[in-house]
């Protein structure tokens, strides 16, 4: 593999925009998984039973199943019955749900890791029980779980790569696209690189938060 600015120039703008793209899904999907986990997370902690059962099965069908089953359902599957999701959102809401599902379990353990003192300080103070998970509780448990979710939100980024198998032309399509049109490695080396870097910064972005957010006793 020899490096070429010619290559680099030719087909730059195309994985340029595939890195925009990339971003965009990663950056939407994470903010929406993790307020969704965030969501159920609390709602099974306030204990209603109907509405626990609901959420319980969410979790076990989205844990328990490969994204690109609910990919492929969203953008194949739900045309068949009159529905059609552009494939950007297909990609958004399937990454969503399924990521969703595994932060609401981390949420929920740090929710539950939560000293009963802070509890009591907070129901002497006549909040509700709604109240005591958005303002007390809640925020306590995202920072004490920042480094479990970061680990989680990371895979978001890999979950990423598979929208190229319902035509979203992300990083990992146009990699393999330009490869198919050139059978020159190249692009797919520079494809891997980018994710690397992605990895990083997002490494050093969550360091930074958790340093920041860290209760020094």
């Amino acid at each position: 593999m020899e490096f070429s600015w010619q290559f680099i120039l030719r087909w730059g703008p195309f994985i340029l925009e595939g890195l925009v793209l990339t971003v965009k899904i990663f950056a939407l999907s994470a903010f929406l998984a993790l307020m969704v986990g965030t969501i159920v997370a609390a709602l099974l902690r306030l204990g209603i039973r109907p509405l626990n059962a609901l959420l319980k099965i969410y979790i076990s069908i989205f844990r328990t199943s490969p994204l690109l089953v609910y990919l492929f359902f969203f953008f194949y599957g739900l045309p068949a019955i009159g529905v059609y999701i552009a494939p950007f959102w297909c990609g958004v809401l399937g990454i969503t749900l399924n990521e969703g599902a595994f932060l609401s379990e981390i949420i929920r353990g740090a929710i539950q890791g939560i000293p009963r003192g802070d509890w009591e300080a907070a129901d002497s103070l006549a909040l509700s029980r709604f109240q005591v998970l958005r303002f007390v509780v809640v925020p306590q448990a995202l920072r004490n779980a920042i480094p479990a979710i970061a680990g989680q939100l990371s895979i978001v980024m890999k979950d990423t790569s598979l929208m190229s198998l319902i035509t979203l032309a992300e990083l990992t399509y146009v990699g393999n696209f330009i490869y198919d049109c050139t059978f020159d490695i190249t692009a797919l080396f520079i494809v891997a690189v980018i994710y690397i870097v992605l990895f990083s910064i997002f490494n050093l972005v969550t360091n930074v938060v958790e340093s920041r957010t860290r209760i020094r006793r």
